[in-house]
């Protein structure tokens, strides 16, 4: 008697150990390099939304295409703990940790104290949970929600024989409206409950009435809380994204939900999808709470199901998934739970069940630790780097430089780190009218050169009429990716439509250079030099080339260079006609570091594979010029 006591008493304080060592690892992996990246454009929202008055979070939120719940719970942190980024990410990593408790809570309910720690490490170590954990955004308060909400649930089935009663409708209304008022996506989650309590109910014998008076009580609070936003939210539901994509909607989601966003999709797939699949029919061999098991299996897999059923998904919607990681944690967990509750089996011996669950878990560690590592050191994984985009304007164009921002939700995020007074948003969808305009009056006051940050510019300027403009009237000296931002560097100059200097030299078998203009020919380190090239093709090209042009040092040596398609890319060789004359515009930037000397200008065009066309009069190279940089 007193050898099971004490039996009983060390497995107890083991549990706890074991779900206290799971608070701490998601802990320990949420606030991890939790500011070492930058905000990105949807954080840098956040950010200055959180800013406002409740009123102004209020009236911006109706305006987006999220609820406000969030925002205002953030303002709230923010008041507490400041505006920095490790402030407001601390809010989504403790929602995160306190979705570890409440995911080991639903695993006690559902099968015991073995449940509850494989639930917890499951939640604690998942790599989308850890992810969306450290982003200033709503996805970890949702997880959180979605799990207080299923044990909100749970407490109309207790263990034991107990009246359910107002404090048990109140409870759950609250979760529901903390769910609703922290993303629309949410109500799929909320199906999964209600298709789990009605089977779970009508299992029962005899039916429940006053249980399921509660329940639709709770509901109808709920339904009326969340009435006032009823306009903003059916005004969401009306909107279209333009990349639904239900083509690889199973593939992406499954392989998301089971290791994160921070893994190539076909790394480990295999083992983690069968072992997923065992997982789950071990579960569902033998269920040990009817709705406890059912509320995890629907919320779990019915979002994704229904988005993919839906034809509404898309790869942003992948972070919508964060809602089943704690369901999908208790289901896969439940295998743990011995055939005597938290006894195990025998003497405490595991079953042979416990022991192919164990094996089937293992599975997912190695999986799971490259994924967390690239989201710690990967850069093909690293969010938008707006800090290090404004500290390389400051340090090349100064604090009053001029920025433009391809799409206008980019000003957020990127104010929030460059505080100059020169940063211009782009118009949304400008027509050709619009778009010259707005250049012009971009251009008027002449800016030493401009810095373009293109993103979203596929959704923002479609027909890429900015870009195509500016390609025009400046010289692009340098155009480079910083995760998923393109920032561009222009320089200004006179825009000469006939060459101050005659050439005449043909470039391979149909092109001509009629022509440079180099405006400049005296400057100095970290400058832009304008440099126009004047085209005529001879015969049609039979191919895309590109263009060099070469600073060249008086030992031979290469100091400067843009390489690029004619036009920037926007007037292709093989759309040239025969007999047309092209006028084509370059920036060459000169390195800070760049000796004092007189330097040669060269040009000339190479195929892709890297093979230069031959110059008629002398090599592969036409002279354009001699440049003095001076100290």
């Amino acid at each position: 008697m007193s050898l099971n006591v004490e039996r009983k008493s060390f497995s107890r304080w083991l549990t706890w150990g074991a779900l206290l060592l799971a608070l701490g690892l998601g802990a320990g992996l949420r606030f991890y390099r939790l500011d070492v990246q930058s905000l990105w454009s949807d954080e840098g929202n956040t950010a200055r939304l959180v800013e406002r008055s409740l009123r102004l979070i209020i009236e911006g939120a109706a305006g987006d295409i999220h609820p406000p719940g969030y925002y205002l719970l953030l303002a709230g942190w923010r008041a507490l703990t400041g505006d920095s980024e490790l402030a407001l990410r601390s809010f989504s990593a403790l929602c995160g940790v306190l979705t570890v408790a409440a995911a080991a809570a639903l695993g006690r309910r559902a099968g015991g104290r073995a449940v509850a720690v494989g639930a917890a490490f499951f939640v604690a170590a998942h790599p989308l949970a850890v992810y969306y954990g450290q982003e200033a955004r709503m996805y970890a308060l949702l997880a959180l929600a979605g799990a207080l909400t299923l044990l909100a649930a749970l407490a109309f089935f207790p263990d034991r024989s107990k009246p359910v009663g107002a404090k048990s409708a109140l409870t759950l209304a609250a979760c529901i409206i903390l769910g609703l008022y922290t993303q629309y996506i949410y109500a799929l989650f909320l199906l999964g409950v209600e298709l789990a309590f009605g089977l779970a109910w009508l299992m029962e014998r005899p039916w429940n009435w006053r249980k399921a008076g509660w329940w639709i009580a709770a509901h109808l609070l709920s339904a009326l809380a969340f009435l006032p936003w009823l306009r903003p939210a059916l005004k969401v539901a009306s909107w279209s994204p333009p990349d639904l994509n239900s083509g690889p909607a199973w593939r992406e989601m499954i392989h998301t939900l089971l290791a994160g966003v921070t893994l190539p999709a076909d790394a480990g797939r295999l083992a983690l999808v069968s072992a997923g699949l065992l997982l789950a029919l071990l579960a569902v061999r033998r269920p040990p709470l009817r709705f406890a098991t059912l509320a995890a299996f629907f919320t779990a897999l019915l979002p994704l199901t229904l988005i993919a059923a839906l034809g509404i998904y898309r790869p942003a919607y992948l972070k919508f998934l964060t809602l089943s990681v704690a369901p999908l944690g208790v289901l896969l967990a439940l295998p743990l739970r011995g055939p005597q509750g938290d006894e195990g089996g025998p003497r405490g011996l595991m079953r042979p069940s416990q022991r192919v669950a164990l094996v089937l878990w293992l599975a997912f560690a190695p999986v799971w630790g490259v994924s967390l590592r690239n989201l710690y050191t990967n850069p093909a994984y690293a969010r938008a780097d707006y800090r290090g985009i404004a500290a390389r304007i400051v340090a090349e164009g100064g604090a009053e430089a001029t920025v433009l921002l391809s799409a206008p939700n980019q000003w957020e995020v990127f104010t929030y780190y460059f505080h100059g007074p020169h940063v211009l948003p782009a118009p949304y969808h400008p027509t050709e009218e619009a778009a010259t305009a707005w250049v012009e009056g971009v251009l008027a006051p002449a800016p030493p050169r401009l810095f373009v940050l293109y993103w979203g510019d596929v959704e923002s300027d479609p027909h890429h009429r900015i870009e195509r403009l500016l390609a025009q009237r400046a010289y692009k000296a340098r155009d480079t990716w910083i995760g998923d931002v393109r920032l561009a560097e222009y320089g200004l100059g006179p825009l000469d439509e006939v060459p101050r200097t005659r050439l005449d030299a043909r470039v391979g078998e149909w092109a001509l250079l009629e022509g440079v203009s180099l405006p400049v020919t005296v400057c100095a380190p970290g400058d832009i030099v304008p440099v126009t090239l004047f085209w005529r093709a001879l015969a049609a090209p039979p191919e895309r080339v590109k263009v060099f042009i070469h600073l060249m040092a008086a030992d031979g040596t290469l100091a400067a260079q843009n390489d690029a398609e004619p036009g920037q890319g926007f007037l292709p060789t093989v759309d040239w006609t025969v007999g047309e004359a092209l006028v084509d515009r370059y920036g060459v930037w000169l390195p800070p570091t760049l000796p004092p000397g007189t330097y040669t200008l060269q040009a000339g065009m190479y195929r892709f594979s890297g093979e230069r066309l031959p110059v008629a009069s002398d090599g592969d190279v036409v002279v354009l010029g001699a440049l003095t940089v001076q100290p």
